[in-house]
């Protein structure tokens, strides 16, 4: 119910029981305890084109809760506090050398939280969650926490981050992978109809993220939709991952970088991307990087059936001239379902911070209570009022 009344809300209890199918009893005892925990809020009579009473609506209360996350790249830390609408409050990203000691990254991790509570005034707070979502490079035991082999993060082999906070850490840490974290940002954020889309974080890595019903889909691991790890050239450059030809090896920034520096350019990637309009051979990296990003995106919506490709991570927003448009151009028109319904391809709206606001929205998604809670104890309660009555 949280998404309906993000995407549509202010709506009216009526509304609310057309929407989802429940009896009013039941949405109006749903209502009542998130009203009670301050999660919702009333918004007064709602205009409408009929005749009679005008109903009150029913909105998120922004304000109602505030969640934390970090989302920890191969090269940067970026923190967000997000409101339950999906938005920032705070944001901030820190910088370092690739190939850092994790503890030295998980550190950062625990200033950033400690510099950004302060930003907000959280010790004035009493509607934060007590925890931190963590966003990292897959692939991740879903058990354990432990990243398992993940690709261009060698020193985070076998690591839980959990146990390299110090001891005087005392806030639970839930750990996800980078793209699906960023795909339920994009969904707690959703202020469309669409409800299925497939997201992908293109940067050092290339994740990928899948959103059915604005729910995510992890798989049986909690790895699911690896795209930098579908292959797409044939016996090409060997990948981190094991397998040759990858997309994560064929065009990344990684990918990218090294590519480059075969030719005889060495560079940063924020160099290469500015060097790129005078320089064709830089150009020609980029634009063939793009080629393929669209040949993995047209395979994933073809197995998937989305409605929406959305692209994500601040490498991205560098280098959208060139690689955006053969995304734009091939997804819309090489989809098998292309003559059924469209798909669309947007960069996301989060922006730079999208891999922060989705580490935040996992705190949400893990301690808010859900419909598979509220649904069940609601007709319980109805139940109970009826055998009461009777």
């Amino acid at each position: 119910m949280f998404h309906l009344l993000r995407q549509r809300g202010p709506i009216s209890r009526a509304d609310l029981v057309r929407a989802t199918g429940l009896s009013g009893q039941s949405v109006g005892i749903i209502v009542r305890h998130l009203l009670e925990q301050g999660l919702v809020e009333e918004t007064g009579a709602e205009p409408q084109a009929q005749l009679g009473r005008y109903p009150i609506g029913v909105r998120i209360h922004a304000r109602g809760a505030l969640a934390f996350g970090c989302n920890v790249e191969r090269d940067q830390i970026a923190g967000a506090w997000i409101d339950l609408s999906g938005s920032a409050v705070v944001t901030e990203t820190v910088a370092y050398p690739q190939g850092e000691a994790p503890d030295r990254t998980i550190r950062r991790v625990e200033e950033l939280f400690s510099r950004l509570a302060a930003d907000i005034g959280l010790a004035a707070c009493d509607n934060w969650l007590p925890a931190i979502g963590l966003g990292l490079p897959g692939p991740i035991d879903p058990e354990t926490a432990v990243l398992v082999n993940p690709p261009n993060f060698p020193r985070w082999e076998g690591v839980d981050p959990r146990t390299l906070f110090s001891p005087k850490w005392s806030l639970p840490v839930f750990c996800e992978n980078s793209a699906t974290a960023a795909a339920l940002g994009e969904a707690w954020q959703s202020r469309t109809d669409t409800s299925n889309f497939l997201y992908c974080h293109w940067g050092v890595g290339i994740g990928g993220g899948l959103v059915i019903d604005l729910d995510t889909y992890r798989g049986t691991t909690g790895n699911a939709v690896e795209l930098g790890h579908v292959p797409v050239v044939p016996d090409g450059a060997p990948c981190g991952c094991g397998g040759r030809g990858c997309l994560e090896a064929e065009a990344s920034v990684a990918a990218i970088c090294r590519q480059a520096a075969e030719a005889g350019i060495h560079a940063e990637f924020g160099e290469l991307v500015a060097r790129a309009p005078r320089d064709a051979g830089v150009a020609q990296l980029l634009s063939r990087a793009g080629q393929l990003l669209a040949q993995a995106l047209v395979g994933a919506v073809n197995l998937f059936d989305v409605d929406m490709v959305v692209l994500g991570g601040h490498h991205l927003l560098q280098a959208a001239e060139w690689l955006m448009p053969p995304v734009v151009a091939a997804v819309p028109n090489l989809a098998i379902r292309r003559g059924v319904r469209p798909v669309t391809v947007r960069i996301s709206a989060l922006g730079e911070a999208a891999g922060a606001i989705g580490a935040a929205s996992v705190v949400f998604d893990k301690l808010l209570p859900s419909s598979a809670e509220l649904v069940p104890a609601a007709r319980m309660q109805g139940s109970e009022r009826h055998a009461r009555a009777t």
